[in-house]
């Protein structure tokens, strides 16, 4: 009788976990971070009005984004230094910055780390309140396809290399590929 007896306590308490555990998943679910990926604005009807080389950009920082999300955390600041880009006007930064800055929340700057240093930003190779984009090898750079490596900076020991490989197709750019080359 007491085997049966713990043996339903058992079941009755796995329940109520599972069910405390399905509720919490479901209200983390809905709540919004600061920084998170999920867009504050509509990318689908911003991109419509975005030129083709911007949309070749924010096609590239939203997967670099996603690696190694630990970088991410708690920043204020993206740095994308456009002075690594090639062929990559006014108008591109302006919109490539402003679906950055409306979808993470951050304030944007064009600054490498050097430059970062020297304005206070950069600490002991530590830029605690954002990270750093930027591009160090193109392998090829055409209307119809881009393709390069670089990095996403926080830290010297806090720090990923990409590549990244797009095509554009029917009007489209369409990611190829995007991997992580080295972690620090």
């Amino acid at each position: 009788l007491l085997l049966k007896g713990a043996i339903y306590l058992k079941k009755r308490i796995l329940i109520v976990v599972l069910c405390g555990l399905i509720l919490t998943g479901c209200n983390n679910s809905t709540t919004v971070r600061k920084n998170e990926t999920k867009p504050t604005i509509n990318t689908e009807s911003t991109l419509k009005s975005v030129n083709e080389k911007s949309k070749a950009y924010i096609l590239a920082f939203d997967n670099v984004w996603k690696m190694d999300s630990g970088l991410n955390s708690d920043i204020k600041y993206i740095s994308i230094n456009t002075k690594s880009f090639k062929k990559f006007s006014k108008e591109d930064k302006k919109q490539l910055f402003t679906y950055v800055a409306d979808k993470y929340h951050v304030t944007m700057l064009d600054m490498n780390i050097e430059e970062l240093k020297e304005k206070g930003y950069v600490k002991n190779l530590y830029f605690k309140e954002g990270i750093v984009f930027e591009i160090s090898k193109y392998n090829s750079d055409s209307s119809n396809s881009i393709s390069f490596e670089g990095r996403k900076w926080r830290s010297g020991i806090g720090a990923i290399g990409f590549s990244f490989e797009a095509q554009k197709k029917n009007q489209k750019w369409e990611l190829k590929k995007c991997n992580m080359t080295s972690i620090s």
